[in-house]
This record gives structure tokens, sequence and C-alpha cells, in this order.
């Protein structure tokens, strides 16, 4: 069965066309935007590109230009398409040499009645090219013989889109691969269980002591010293009255 390449930046467009195409047994690859169609277009190899005139950056002008200028994509067939309210440049189609055009949203009898006579006849060129070097003996014809050759521009966006397919393709084997290893370095890693130390018991300081107070100073009492008074028998009241007398005269 045919497939067929469509091209176009809205997400409803590209769930719509897969449908119709689908369920009448076409294979369909879907991308987003003209860099990652002219990427994907050697694995794809489609028979049928359906591409959107109205994109950001490349546009399916772009894409219909390329692949008229390409030998090895001389067999395959392009629709044109645009939203109802968006131009489209009919002579601008035509100096591209697109085989047809479409409006959106898709209707399904008018995008399978577009299709199959474009998948038919491009089924046929793609025999007719396999065969005819076979029959005649002669090598395949080189590149860029005929018709003028397409220099592809390189520029940022196209290398950016390619190493995204790219790594969308490996992502899973990526995956597997480091959790493998991160496994496994943790595996010939595995720290020893800490063992805790033994905590010692804990040493209790020794609070200062108030200092001992000074000795008290001896208490010391006044000594009052008492003379004896001598009684006289003589004095009044015991008290020596008397006038000390001079020893008489022998």
């Amino acid at each position: 069965m045919s497939r067929i390449l469509l091209v176009d930046d809205s997400p409803h467009a590209q769930r719509m066309g897969e449908r119709i195409l689908t369920e009448e047994g076409y294979e369909v690859v879907t991308v987003s935007n003209a860099e990652s169609a002219l990427i994907r277009l050697d694995d794809v190899d489609p028979d049928v590109v359906v591409a959107d005139t109205v994109m950001p950056g490349r546009t399916g002008f772009d894409i219909c230009y390329y692949l008229k200028m390409s030998p090895r994509h001389r067999h395959v067939r392009v629709i044109l398409t645009a939203g109802v309210l968006e131009p489209l440049d009919e002579e601008q189609a035509k100096r591209v040499e697109a085989d047809g055009s479409l409006r959106k949203p898709f209707e399904a009898s008018a995008l399978l009645a577009a299709i199959k006579p474009l998948a038919e006849a491009a089924a046929l060129a793609r025999d007719a090219a396999h065969t005819s070097p076979a029959k005649s003996g002669e090598p395949p014809a080189a590149a860029g013989s005929g018709a003028a050759p397409f220099v592809a521009v390189v520029d940022h966006e196209q290398v950016r889109a390619a190493v995204t397919i790219a790594l969308d393709a490996a992502m899973s084997s990526i995956v597997e691969e480091i959790s493998r290893r991160v496994v496994s370095a943790l595996a010939a890693k595995r720290p020893e269980p800490l063992v805790p130390a033994p905590v010692a018991a804990p040493v209790k300081s020794e609070e200062p002591q108030p200092a001992a107070p000074p000795p008290a100073a001896p208490k010391t009492e006044p000594v009052r010293r008492v003379n004896p008074v001598r009684i006289r028998s003589g004095s009044v009241l015991g008290l020596n009255l008397s006038r000390n007398e001079p020893p008489a005269p022998e």
C-alpha cells in the first residue's frame, strides 16, 4: 500500500488526515514542520506528500520544490494545502510543479479523491525508474542528471531537527543503559553500615564551692581595774578620812 507523508503544524489537521487515510488503508507518517519532513524523506520514502503552505520557517512550497528537483524523489507526488481563510498562491504552486491542492479542514471524500490517482501514478513512476536501467543495461543515472541538481541548505534548525529525531529514536535505549550503569556503580560502591561509636557517660562538672568565710576575730571584752578600798576603823563609813600625821619624835 502507498505511503503518505503528511506535513502540517496543526495537530488537528494531522489527526484528521491520518484518520481518513489510515481507514482507507494507506500508511501515514505525520510531521509538524518542513525541516522534519526533509529529514524523514529517505526513511519514509513516500509516494505522496501532503504539505501545508502556511507554516513557520520553510513551507510546503519549499518541500515541493525540493522533491521536484531531486532525482531520488522524482516519482513523489505533492499536494499543497491551506486553511479556508488562508491564502494559497496558485502561481507559486505552479512554479514548484505541485500536483494538486486542497483546503482544510479535510473532507474525507475530497482528500481520498485527490490522493488515490496520485498514489497510483507515483507507484508506476517508481517501478519505471527501477526497471528502466535494468532493461537497457545501463547503470542508474547519476544524481543531478536531467534536471538541475538541488543543493540542500543545511542550517541550525535542520540540524536540530535531525538531532531531535535521532534522540527520540534512541531515548529508550539510552535511559536503559544509564540506569544499568548507575545501579552497577551503586552496587559496587555500597558503603558499609555505620556502627555508632560508644557514647561516654557525661562527666559531671564540679560546681565551684563558695569560699569559706575568714575566721572571726576574737572578741575582746574591756577589762575594768578595781582598786581595793582600804577600810580603816577611824574613818567615816569605813573611809580613811584622816590625814597622815607625821611621826612623833622620840
